[in-house]
C-alpha cells in the first residue's frame, strides 16, 4: 500500500479523477484487486484508457456542477485483457461547484468487502418516493431527524413545496437525465426544515418511466469548511459515498412496495431497511444482501429484527405476505 494513498483501504473499488486534467490520481486497493494494474501503472493516466465505451453524456454535467452525481453501466478493461461489464457511479468528491475532483465508484456486488471502514454510525439518510402527481407517497423515519418532520406531516403533500425555488431547475435537470438515460442522478438541493430554515442535501433521484413519478434518497451536505482533520474528513465522505451508492439500488424497486396509506409503519422504517426490504422481496437470501451491502450477516439479520417488529410481523414469510397484500406479486427465489 503507497503511504501516500488516500483510497488504499476504501470498501468499493474507486478511484479519484482530476477533472481539469482528467487523470486518476489515487486508487483504492479493492480497485487494484479488481482490474490487475498496480497502483504506479493506474496514477497519472486518463480512466477512459480502461473503458471499452464511451464515456456517459452525463459527464459534462457533473464536470459543470449542474449534478453532483450519475451512475451509468460501461465495460472494463483489465490488465490480462479480460472485458467486465461494470457499474459506476460518477460523485463529486469535493465541496468546489462546479468540483475540481471526482470519485469513480464500482458497484461490484461480487468484490469482497473491505469489512468496517470508517465511522462505525450510518449517515443521516431519507428515503421515499413520489407519484405522478408529485406527491410523496412513501417515506422513511429519516425525515425527521433530516427535515424535523413527522413523516405523516409531509405524506401526501406536493414535494416541490420543501424544495427551494431557487434549486427546482436543478432538481429538474437531474430528473430529465435520468428519464432519458433510465438510470440515477445526484443533484444539490436546499429542502425547506419544520424549523423554517433551509437544509443544503443530496438528492439522489430515479425515475419510473412506466408508472411517473420518481425515488429519492437524501443525504445532509455537511459544511466541513475548516476541519481540521482531513484524513477523517475524507474518510466520512466516501463512507456516505459507498452508503449512497449501495443504498441507490433500492431506488428502482422502491415503487413496488406498498405506499404508506396501503401499509401503516413503513414510515417507520428507515432507509438502510427499505433496502434490506427491497433486496429481500426481490427474492435475495440474508447472505446475498450482506455480500452486496458490505455488511455482517449479523447486521442484516438485526435491521430485518427491527422491519419485523415496526411491521409487526414474526417471520419472513409473514413479511413477503404483508408487502404483496396491496401490491403485484414479486415472488421470492426457492
Amino acid at each position: 500500500m503507497s503511504p501516500h494513498s488516500r483510497l488504499a483501504d476504501a470498501p468499493l473499488p474507486m478511484l479519484e479523477v482530476r477533472l481539469a486534467t482528467r487523470v486518476i490520481s489515487d486508487v483504492s486497493d479493492a480497485l487494484i484487486d479488481l482490474t490487475g494494474f498496480p497502483r504506479s501503472e493506474l496514477i497519472g493516466t486518463d480512466p477512459t484508457h480502461y473503458l471499452a465505451k464511451a464515456t456517459s453524456p452525463a459527464l459534462p454535467l457533473l464536470v459543470s456542477g449542474q449534478i453532483l452525481g450519475y451512475e451509468t453501466t460501461t465495460t472494463l478493461r483489465r490488465r490480462d485483457g479480460q472485458l467486465m461489464d461494470v457499474h459506476v457511479w460518477a460523485h463529486s468528491l469535493d465541496s468546489h461547484l462546479p468540483p475540481e475532483t471526482a470519485l469513480l465508484v464500482i458497484d461490484d456486488e461480487t468484490a469482497p468487502g473491505a469489512g468496517p471502514w470508517g465511522p462505525s454510525a450510518e449517515p443521516v439518510a431519507l428515503l421515499g418516493t413520489v407519484d405522478p402527481e408529485w406527491r410523496i407517497d412513501r417515506i422513511t423515519a429519516g425525515v425527521e431527524e433530516l427535515l424535523g418532520y413527522e413523516p405523516s406531516e409531509v405524506t401526501g403533500q406536493p414535494v416541490l413545496g420543501v424544495v427551494h425555488p431557487g434549486d427546482v431547475a436543478e432538481l429538474l435537470t437531474g430528473l430529465g437525465h435520468a428519464a432519458g438515460a433510465g438510470t440515477s442522478v445526484v443533484v444539490r438541493v436546499r429542502l425547506h426544515a419544520r424549523d423554517g430554515t433551509w437544509r443544503w442535501c443530496r438528492a439522489c433521484l430515479a425515475t419510473f418511466p412506466d408508472a411517473g413519478g420518481f425515488a429519492f434518497l437524501v443525504t445532509p451536505v455537511s459544511d466541513s469548511a475548516g476541519s481540521a482533520d482531513l484524513a477523517q474528513e475524507l474518510r466520512e465522505r466516501l463512507v456516505r459515498i459507498a452508503f449512497e451508492v449501495q443504498a441507490a439500488r433500492a431506488l428502482p424497486q422502491a415503487a413496488s412496495l406498498p405506499t404508506v396509506s396501503e401499509l401503516p409503519g413503513l414510515e417507520t422504517l428507515t432507509a438502510r431497511e427499505v433496502q434490506i426490504l427491497t433486496e429481500l422481496r426481490a427474492g435475495r437470501r440474508g447472505a446475498d444482501i450482506a455480500r452486496s451491502m458490505n455488511l455482517a450477516q449479523s447486521t442484516v439479520r438485526n435491521h430485518l429484527a427491527s422491519v419485523y417488529r415496526k411491521l409487526g410481523v414474526d417471520s419472513q414469510v409473514s413479511l413477503l405476505a404483508v408487502l404483496n397484500r396491496n401490491v403485484p406479486s414479486v415472488q421470492p427465489s426457492a
